[in-house]
């Protein structure tokens, strides 16, 4: 899944600037945060991977849930408050893409959530 800037509610197109930050600044810094977790792949120094095909590293995620905890800060500065780690889910991503499409929506449910709870 490619993020294309807009959030998908219910199938109505919806600008991220309604939100109070911007999903593409969010999405951008969560690709940054994302390659470091999985910099050492390219590392030619770090120790080899096992191979991941026939394995069980075939079915554990590239970044597990308590890895993406660390993420929740940079989540935290766009929203500007801090993000609860439910938002994880349990067990981790096994793609950047995996991961902004299970995060993005739920992101933007406790922002609007937050709003009407400040707005009330």
């Amino acid at each position: 899944m490619q993020y294309d800037g807009y959030s998908h509610d219910r199938g109505k197109p919806k600008m991220s600037s309604d939100l109070g930050y911007s999903e593409d600044d969010l999405a951008a810094d969560l690709r940054t945060w994302w390659d470091d977790q999985v910099a050492d792949a390219d590392d030619p120094f770090a120790d080899p991977r096992p191979p991941r095909a026939g394995t069980i590293f075939e079915v554990v995620p590239v970044v597990d849930s308590l890895g993406v905890v660390t993420a929740l800060v940079t989540i935290g500065k766009h929203v500007g408050f801090d993000v609860p780690p439910r938002l994880i889910k349990a067990g981790g991503y096994r793609s950047f893409e995996e991961m902004l499409a299970h995060l993005l929506p739920r992101i933007r449910a406790l922002v609007i959530q937050r709003r009407k709870k400040e707005a009330a």
